[in-house]
């Protein structure tokens, strides 16, 4: 992704690519991308992917993008800060604060299970939301420190977004 941000976009450009083990090289132009390959164990997807939730929300997924997206306004590039949505009985609250302002909206729900507290980088939810063609969309969460899923019935798709910790931030 990182290279393909780089080229000019010409389709005559040869890009050499070389790689070994623990390192890749994309020549190109007189340009020169090294990437290493990081040490250590990457997540076991298999095993996040369990069925077991404490809450499950069923949403609009045309309001919950449109929330995210105005919450997005108030934070600018290259700043963290989360959205914190807390799941009530019918209703989940969204929550954003920036040095720009703030944003505390509602959208109606249909939820299953436990309240919940929790927080997340907006880009990511907007990334996942974008592409699903639903009406509605369904999260399955856990609890503020576990992956939240959106998932179909028939798991033709299922977005994994990690938790972010905002008790600094709330």
């Amino acid at each position: 992704m990182e290279v393909s941000k780089i080229l000019s976009g010409e389709a005559e450009n040869i890009v050499n690519i070389s790689y070994t083990n623990n390192h890749i090289v994309f020549e190109f132009d007189k340009t020169i991308v090294v990437s290493r390959l990081i040490e250590g164990e990457y997540f076991r997807i298999d095993q996040m992917l369990s069925n077991d939730y404490d809450t499950k929300v069923r949403i609009n997924k045309k309001e919950l993008l449109s929330c995210i997206d105005r919450a997005t306004l108030l934070v600018k590039e290259g700043d963290k800060k989360p959205i914190i949505i807390n799941i009530g009985d019918e209703v989940m609250e969204l929550k954003i604060r920036s040095q720009i302002g703030s944003m505390n909206e509602e959208i109606i729900i249909n939820k299953e299970g436990k309240d919940l507290l929790i927080g997340f980088n907006p880009k990511f939810l907007i990334d996942a939301l974008r592409v699903i063609d639903d009406e509605e969309v369904t999260l399955y969460l856990m609890n503020a420190k576990a992956p939240c899923f959106i998932k179909d019935e028939n798991e033709s798709y299922i977005y994994l977004i990690l938790p972010v910790n905002f008790s600094a931030v709330a």
